[in-house]
């Protein structure tokens, strides 16, 4: 049994999540891209509005990162869908935490990618993991951060792989996102047709990372890949 990282695998996985798991991802992701969206937009861009914005946009992927992981958990053990109230319950509690994580770390890489590129795709790399681990593991703000790197020491090229090919999907919902701003009829059907598309794209994003940090616990455990990676669509309710 395949106890290697398949970057084909993780993203196979996360999509197949993804979609048995669409009815509960989608009105949360929704609905707090649609709160997101508002602040935002009232904080303006600039100032003191840039930073808050930023904790506000770290908050809600932490969030949605905490969803996604208790989705993987509930596919992983067979268990029944959790319902919206009993994910966004169990997101809440590590979410502080997960939050300053957040922040930290991209705050860290995108100075990195701004004076060189190739420490902060090192940075991505080495912290691929570390929301996921923030929320399942809660070592602590700090010790997340050599939590991820622990976890990734090993399979550092693959990791960087799942890094670029999600970053190009990322890539291509941001470039689908502003034409669809460029094109909206005024700001609100912009918001409207931005938090459409975040409760798309922003749940996988989370599972991605969400499957590669159960793969690679198990790789550290000498856990077969069929005890993360089996086609979770298959044991949805």
């Amino acid at each position: 049994m395949e106890r290697d990282l398949s970057v084909g695998t993780v993203f196979s996985a996360a999509f197949s999540a993804f979609a048995a798991r669409a009815r509960v991802l989608v009105p949360i992701v929704f609905f707090s891209s649609l709160v997101v969206s508002a602040i935002s937009r009232l904080l303006g861009p600039e100032g003191i509005g840039f930073l808050v914005g930023w904790v506000v946009d770290a908050a809600f992927f932490a969030l949605v990162q905490a969803v996604a992981m208790t989705v993987l958990r509930d596919l992983r053990e067979r268990r029944p869908a959790s319902s919206i109230g009993d994910l966004l319950a169990t997101a809440l509690p590590p979410l502080p935490a997960a939050t300053l994580v957040g922040v930290l770390a991209l705050a860290a890489v995108t100075v990195a990618l701004v004076f060189l590129i190739v420490p902060g795709l090192y940075l991505m790399t080495i912290w691929a993991v570390v929301l996921p681990v923030a929320v399942v593991e809660r070592p602590g703000v700090f010790d997340a951060f050599g939590r991820s790197r622990g976890l990734v020491r090993g399979n550092g090229w693959k990791v960087l792989g799942v890094v670029l090919l999600l970053g190009l999907l990322l890539a291509v919902s941001a470039a689908l996102a502003l034409l669809l701003h460029r094109h909206a009829a005024g700001p609100v059907v912009s918001i409207l047709f931005g938090s459409l598309l975040s409760s798309v794209i922003a749940p996988i994003q989370m599972l991605v990372l969400g499957v590669l940090y159960f793969r690679l616990l198990d790789i550290e455990r000498e856990r077969p890949a069929e005890s993360v990676l089996e086609q979770p669509g298959d044991s949805a309710s």
